[in-house]
């Protein structure tokens, strides 16, 4: 077995539930779909859907009947799709007998996310995740789009350097609220909770069956992802 790169590290990190290995059907769309829903979400979608406006091919959106305001919707159904598909596709690269084996506190960390003070962190690190979620997903789907040859402008504030969208992030105003709360906040069971998280965090990165990683990961689990977007007209460059 492997240590992990630092992008699946990453990725793995966006798991379905801190508590266990096990991916959970449709949880990583339900998850991309609601964080699209924040306004850092609704901005990145809006500058998907310049930058599908920008390179779909307007003889082919004339055939399809496909109008240019019906393009970002659309795109964003594009992204959850294979947004969900990048992140359970790394999850199921951990090998869930060793991950058992080296957290033995996953039943105890599960437990603790239904205490009072646990909830109220969540809830506020909620925002974070969610731009985590969308950072993730936008910067592989720009990475693969570039690879691919894909026609399309890059949407990933980190990549871009969009200082707009930058503002927008709400990760460094949530880390500032999660570091206050965490100082007025004595709970034994919060302080265990953060313990056994980055536990987990770490014997997930840990856990990847090298057996199981595909040539070209985390970028594979988007292949195909170009006949979706061709059927919003957009094309290859030359």
């Amino acid at each position: 077995m492997r240590r992990a790169t630092p992008l699946i590290a990453a990725l793995l990190l966006l798991a379905p539930s801190l508590a266990s290995a096990q991916p959970v059907p449709d949880a990583q769309a339900a998850k991309i779909r609601d964080a699209f829903n924040s306004a850092y979400g609704k901005a990145l979608s809006a500058e998907f859907g310049k930058s599908l406006r920008d390179n779909a091919d307007p003889a082919c959106l004339a055939s399809k009947g496909i109008e240019a305001g019906q393009l970002e919707a659309r795109g964003r159904d594009v992204v959850i799709k294979w947004g969900a598909r990048l992140i359970d596709g790394t999850d199921a690269l951990i090998d869930q007998k060793v991950y058992a084996e080296k957290f033995p506190a996953a039943a105890e960390l599960d437990r603790l996310q239904q205490n009072a003070d646990v909830k109220k962190y969540l809830a506020l690190a909620a925002p974070m995740q969610q731009a985590k979620i969308l950072d993730t997903v936008f910067e592989q789907f720009d990475r693969y789009a570039l690879v691919s040859r894909i026609k399309l402008t890059a949407v990933s504030p980190l990549a871009t350097g969009n200082d707009e969208l930058l503002r927008k992030n709400p990760t460094e105003a949530t880390e500032a609220a999660l570091e206050a709360f965490s100082k007025r906040n004595k709970s034994k069971a919060l302080k265990r909770f953060l313990d056994l998280s980055e536990q987990a965090s770490a014997v997930r990165a840990a856990s990847i069956a090298k057996d199981k990683v595909p040539p070209g990961a985390p970028l594979s689990s988007l292949k195909g992802m170009e006949a979706d977007l061709a059927e919003l007209c957009i094309g290859s460059r030359r």
